[in-house]
């Protein structure tokens, strides 16, 4: 394949993107099928890592090749997308063979010709599912087989429900994330054609300024649905405290509508119905988006042949309710025109495992997490249903006078950058890069460094103004060197850049008036005002 700065620009983009995702992905570029993956991919094939990478398929993947070969040359071949749920394989990669399975998606990726240059595999174990259901279905088998005395069947079934139930417990976290990441498969590549077309069209007319500025805001428009997407998949798979604070319901509810549409599907009319511009909520945002996802998913499975689903949201007042103490509240409302529940169903559905669906369809945690996440902060759900009529579940919500936390307007008009030294601290080539063209083309001067031993020798040899630091890198991580820095000079100016949705580490040393976090991918206008606020002072 060359050296990495020799690759086509498709290629550069394909592989930088893929990087940068939490989602399992691996690239199969050329005819050979050469390995490029990502860190959240290296898990899934064991010690294959790092031999596999940069390296024909054929030779890592040997033992399934007859089985991966057929089904990636199909897509070489035809440009189709192949996609399974639960497919297995059988892969030798902890020193021992084994079947295991996975929600695949694989789509085909262009070359610089237009051609399919490789393919590009989205994919989700869910290996430990599977097995939990197998298991499931097994012990029930047994069971029914069972000819002993009532007691004794009664407690056996216990035990062995009780082992499946936290089995499947602690499969459905990542099979949550994993139903989201096959579902933006698509969206994924067509973010790619956007940026990659964009970047070809300036490689092939770069004098051409207008059209240039043309297809560099194209790009960038890409790029920013791109981030909206992994952001929103990090904040639904990351473990996190409860964030109560203050939530502008028609903001929440109109930004989240696009991964709504994506989660029900076509065949699901999903109409927004928000009466609460400039309403305010107490909640945690990230907890009340995950609810309404769940009564979302509930609605689509009540609806196998399609129909309507209406989120509402609309300002009200309560007063003598037997839960909620008097005052004003917001009521979200999810409804769908689905088959509806009896009486008897709708009284358990917010228990934890309670479920009418079939074995492997649903683990009856999903309306219970929506319970709990309302009375945590404060408020209720109720439910009404009918046989025939479908559901509705009313979400309350505390108004607050409060107004959310907002994020700085980046001014357009470039601030004149005093003559300072910036320090960068990136593992990234790339990254490092583009940050020291940045900080040039912002008028200030940098110092580069590529881990954190060599950027705390450069703050002994120098005196920058300050310093931009990634928080993973190989070694120390951005807070160890952060804390080591601060030893010398506790002033020391530190923007912190993350691409990750947990850094908690960060606390100890972020949280102080000489810090900023920039959350990856940022523009030049963030990185901008971020140093301007530091090198201004405290004033």
């Amino acid at each position: 394949m060359g050296k990495p700065q020799n690759w086509s620009a498709h290629l550069k983009t394909t592989v930088s993107l893929l990087l940068g995702a939490e989602a399992q992905i691996v690239l199969f570029w050329g005819p050979e099928f050469v390995a490029l993956y990502n860190d959240a991919y290296a898990p899934t094939i064991g010690d294959k890592h790092p031999g596999a990478l940069g390296r024909p398929a054929k030779e890592s993947w040997s033992e399934l090749w007859d089985d991966l070969e057929p089904l990636l040359r199909g897509v070489r071949e035809t440009g189709r997308t192949f996609s399974a749920k639960d497919r297995p394989f059988y892969i030798e990669r902890h020193g021992f063979g084994e079947t295991v399975y996975f929600d695949v998606s694989y789509s085909a990726v262009p070359d610089a010709e237009g051609r399919v240059g490789g393919v590009l595999c989205i994919v989700s174990e869910t290996t430990e599912r599977v097995r939990a259901e197998a298991a499931l279905r097994e012990s029930e088998a047994r069971l029914r087989q069972l000819n002993e005395t009532l007691e004794h069947r009664i407690l056996q079934r216990t035990r062995e429900l009780e082992c499946a139930h936290v089995a499947l417990r602690q499969a459905q976290k990542m099979e949550a994330v994993g139903r989201l990441t096959g579902g933006i498969a698509h969206d994924f590549n067509n973010l790619l054609q956007g940026i990659t077309g964009s970047l070809d069209l300036i490689r092939r007319k770069p004098d051409d300024a207008g059209r240039v500025s043309r297809w560099a805001e194209a790009g960038l428009k890409s790029a920013d649905r791109g981030a909206r997407l992994a952001g929103q998949l990090l904040a639904f798979s990351r473990t996190q405290k409860m964030d109560i604070s203050s939530i502008d319901v028609s903001s929440a509810l109109t930004g989240f509508a696009d991964m709504l549409r994506r989660t029900i599907g076509p065949s699901i009319d999903l109409r927004m119905d928000l009466d609460t511009d400039g309403v305010f909520a107490e909640g945690d945002r990230t907890q009340l988006e995950l609810a309404v996802l769940n009564l979302a998913l509930n609605a689509r499975d009540a609806m196998p042949g399609g129909g309507e689903l209406v989120v509402a949201a609309r300002p009200c007042r309560l007063t003598g309710d037997p839960e909620l103490q008097d005052g004003d509240y917001v009521e979200l409302s999810v409804k769908d025109s689905g088959t509806g529940m009896t009486a008897d169903v709708a009284e358990h559905a917010f228990e934890p495992f309670f479920t009418t669906k079939d074995v492997g369809k649903g683990t009856g945690l999903g309306l219970s997490q929506v319970y709990g996440t309302l009375h945590q902060s404060g408020g209720a759900v109720r439910i009404e249903s009918a046989p025939g009529t479908g559901t509705t579940v009313r979400l309350y919500l505390r108004r607050t006078e409060v107004q959310p936390r907002r994020t700085k307007e980046h001014s357009a008009e470039a601030e004149r950058a005093p003559a300072a030294t910036v320090l960068i601290v990136d593992d990234d080539p790339d990254v490092r890069a583009f940050l020291t063209d940045s900080l040039e083309t912002l008028g200030y001067s940098s110092l580069v460094a590529e881990d954190g031993v060599s950027a705390l020798k450069a703050l002994q040899r120098a005196a920058p103004a300050a310093m931009i630091l990634d928080f993973a890198m190989p070694g120390m991580n951005g807070a160890e060197v952060a804390k080591r820095a601060r030893q010398s000079r506790p002033d020391l100016p530190i923007i912190f850049a993350s691409g990750y949705s947990e850094t908690a580490a960060l606390s100890p040393v972020q949280e102080s008036k000489h810090s900023r976090m920039l959350h990856k991918p940022f523009k030049v206008g963030e990185l901008q005002s971020a140093l301007a606020e530091l090198l201004a002072g405290p004033d």
